[in-house]
């Protein structure tokens, strides 16, 4: 038995994951998937939603639980996934980055872009998002959330998710990570890359992949939500990561 905790991504919530936590369950392990503070159901003030809140949160839910675990970070959740493994690295045996933002010491998704901007990659999250006037949070429409994040899915279950996503507080965008290869760089690290992602491109997953290498990077032929598109090829990926780290 293996147990994972999943951190979800911008604008989404802990319901992403609705299709892939029965599988792993179903093979014995143990699934946590919280949400972050102000996304999903959660109740916290969006405006205090950031990466310390959001680490705080993960850690928090690890400091429950009994030995080591993997931590799964989709999209965004790689930021905060990153931070986690810097926090607790003695109680974390693997970090999965699902389409992830695996960024280096120091960097944040803002710098990241702005040091990739040669790259010419139309970023249809920035593109499509839609800023509120005080710049502090963006809602996605839902004219667009089909082709950018759901491309892959079942049009029935692009219609749920896009239902479901929520406003996204900016800062986190932001907010550099504090890592150190002392405690980061000794949590084992496994990467899931989207090769049709519209979401995060395939060449900003590889950049991130060569910068911070992984022990492996599997590749699915699929979009930015392979938990709703691919969910018992992705489950396979991290029951084959359990195998290998616990």
């Amino acid at each position: 038995m293996a147990r994972f905790v999943l951190v979800h991504g911008s604008f989404h919530g802990a319901w992403c994951w609705r299709r892939l936590v029965p599988l792993l369950e179903e093979q014995g392990h143990e699934v946590i998937a919280p949400n972050l503070p102000g996304s999903g159901g959660d109740t916290a003030p969006l405006e205090n939603a950031d990466l310390a809140s959001y680490a705080t949160r993960i850690a928090s839910v690890i400091d429950t639980l009994r030995g080591p675990l993997i931590l799964v970070g989709h999209s965004m959740g790689g930021i905060v996934s990153s931070q986690v493994a810097e926090w607790r690295p003695h109680r974390i045996a693997a970090t999965v980055y699902i389409n992830g933002l695996m960024l280096r010491p120091g960097e944040s998704l803002v710098s990241f872009l702005d040091a990739h901007a040669h790259l010419g990659v139309e970023d249809l999250v920035l593109k499509n998002m839609q800023v509120a006037p005080d710049g502090e949070t963006a809602s996605f429409p839902a004219s667009a959330a089909p082709e950018v994040f759901y491309n892959s899915c079942t049009d029935e279950d692009a219609a749920w998710a896009t239902g479901q996503l929520r406003p996204q507080r900016l800062k986190v965008y932001s907010d550099p990570l504090a890592l150190t290869p002392e405690r980061f760089g000794s949590v084992r690290r496994f990467y899931v890359e989207g090769r049709r992602d519209n979401a995060v491109s395939l060449a900003y997953q590889r950049s991130m992949v060569d910068y911070t290498a992984c022990e492996e990077v599997f590749s699915l032929d699929g979009d930015h939500s392979p938990f709703l598109s691919a969910p018992n090829a992705l489950a396979g990926m991290l029951e084959d990561v359990a195998r290998r780290s616990l």
